[in-house]
C-alpha cells in the first residue's frame, strides 16, 4: 500500500505542477526508476498503475526482470552503457535512454538488427556542463549524430534525455532543462514521432514540467528513500 499511496501523492503533486505551468497531464509520462528495488516492489508499482521501468545496471535488471512479464513490465536502460556490454541488451530491453555516442548507437544497431525487434533509443545530452556526466555536450556534434542515429537499422530514435545538476537553484536547473528542450526540438525532423524529452526526477520534476518534459524518471517519490 505504501507504493500506491506514494504514487497517488505524486500524481496530485504532478497535477498541481501541470496546472501551474499550463501543461496537460496526458502529455507527461512517468517512468518508475526501479534500480536497487526488488521484483516484489516492482510488481507493487505495476499494480499501482506504473507501466514503464528504468534500470541503471544491465546485470541487476537482467536478474530481476527475468521473472516479470515483458508485456506488463517494459524495461528501459537509463544508466551508462559500456560498449562491451551491448551484447547483453537482449530482447528483454525495450529501450536504451542513455545513448551517449554515435559509436555506441552503431553497436546497438548491429546487435539489435540481428534480433529483429527495434530498440527505442534516446540520446543523452549533457546540458549542465558537468564533466562527470555522460552525454553530448557539443550542439553541432549532437545534431550530426542524431541524424545518423535516426538512419541506423534496428533502432527507433525517439528523443533526448538529460540530468540537471543536484542544486537547489531553480534558475540553474531550469536552464539545463530548457537547453535540453531546444536540442530535442532541433532533432524533431529525425525522431520517430514527437520528440521525447526525458528530464526531471523526484527532486526537480516540477521545474522539468515547467520546461516541457514529456517523461519524468521518478524513484524515491514512489519507492521511498534507498538504504
Amino acid at each position: 500500500m505504501a507504493i500506491l499511496d506514494n504514487w497517488r501523492r505524486f500524481q496530485a503533486d504532478m497535477n498541481e505542477a501541470a496546472e501551474r505551468y499550463h501543461r496537460r497531464m496526458d502529455e507527461i509520462r512517468v517512468m518508475a526508476v526501479s534500480k536497487t528495488r526488488s521484483a516484489d516492489e516492482i510488481r507493487s508499482a505495476r499494480d499501482a498503475g506504473l507501466d514503464l521501468f528504468g534500470e541503471n545496471r544491465v546485470g541487476e535488471a537482467e536478474e530481476k526482470f527475468a521473472v516479470l512479464d515483458p508485456d506488463r513490465y517494459p524495461l528501459v536502460l537509463i544508466g551508462h552503457l559500456q560498449s562491451n556490454k551491448v551484447a547483453r541488451i537482449s530482447g528483454r530491453f525495450s529501450a536504451v535512454h542513455s545513448v551517449d555516442s554515435l559509436r555506441l548507437a552503431e553497436k546497438l544497431s548491429r546487435h539489435r538488427d540481428s534480433i529483429g525487434a527495434p530498440l527505442e533509443v534516446l540520446i543523452q545530452v549533457n546540458t549542465s556542463g558537468e564533466s562527470r556526466k555522460s552525454g553530448f555536450s557539443d550542439y553541432g556534434e549532437f545534431l550530426e549524430s542524431a541524424q545518423r542515429i535516426a538512419e541506423l537499422p534496428g533502432l527507433r530514435f525517439k528523443g533526448v534525455m538529460t540530468m540537471a545538476p543536484f542544486v537547489e537553484d531553480e534558475s540553474v536547473v531550469r536552464r539545463c532543462f530548457a537547453e535540453c528542450r531546444r536540442w530535442g526540438q532541433a532533432a524533431a525532423n529525425w525522431t520517430d514521432g514527437d520528440p521525447v524529452l526525458s528530464m526531471g526526477m523526484s527532486s526537480d520534476f516540477q521545474w522539468a514540467v515547467a520546461e516541457g518534459s514529456t517523461m519524468l524518471r521518478i524513484g524515491s517519490r514512489l519507492f521511498g528513500s534507498r538504504e
